[in-house]
């Protein structure tokens, strides 16, 4: 699948950015707020196999966030207050037109502006991500808290998403502690090329 190629090569490309989504939009049937925002730091939920964030609540928000109220708590819920001076904001880590990818493609003609062609290498897969808006990134510094979080509650959070909500036992929790952000993207990724091949993507905007 193009996702799990696209997340397995991106995460060794540049591990310090996370886990990479291949539909990093919010799901569009999430209240208001949520899709304003997008994905936040303490939100808990799952990697789907299409590679989006199956988003089931955020542990900094109070219970009677849109969210909660739509899609309930875990029973051991409690909202989790962060100190702002640990907060790390970078708006600007990505310029418009930065392209990032795996050592196996070479990148040609990538502006902001146009979408551009790529050729990849003989190497059996490839991914890369490229950003005609640049990206900001913020992360949370002080992870002893929300590691300590994750602990306290974790065997709650589980039968909150299995039972409450129905998803797969074996479905891994993701607690989010940092993102990367931006209002325009494009994704490929390739497997099997057998030799040098052509790759295109189109900008879309999220």
């Amino acid at each position: 699948c193009p996702q799990d190629v696209y997340a397995r090569r991106m995460i060794r490309a540049d591990p310090s950015r996370g886990y990479p989504l291949w539909h990093p939009e919010p799901d569009s049937n999430l209240p208001e707020a949520c899709l304003t925002d997008g994905l936040r730091i303490g939100d808990v939920g799952i990697v789907t196999a299409d590679g989006s964030f199956d988003l089931l609540f955020n542990i900094c928000s109070p219970r009677d966030h849109p969210l909660h109220q739509l899609c309930g708590v875990p029973e051991t819920f409690r909202e989790v207050h962060l100190p702002i001076h640990e907060f790390r904001d970078f708006p600007f880590t990505d310029s418009p037109g930065r392209a990032i990818s795996t050592q196996s493609v070479n990148q040609r003609n990538i502006t902001a502006e146009v979408s551009g062609g790529v050729s990849t290498s003989s190497s059996a897969e490839g991914a890369i991500l490229v950003l005609p808006e640049g990206a900001g990134k913020r992360d949370f510094a002080h992870l002893t808290i929300l590691r300590a979080e994750a602990q306290r509650n974790g065997e709650s959070w589980h039968h909150f998403a299995h039972i409450n909500r129905g998803r797969t036992a074996g479905d891994d929790l993701y607690l989010i502690t940092g993102h990367h952000k931006t209002s325009s993207w494009s994704v490929a990724a390739f497997s099997d090329a057998g030799g040098s091949a052509g790759l295109s993507a189109t900008f879309s905007a999220g």
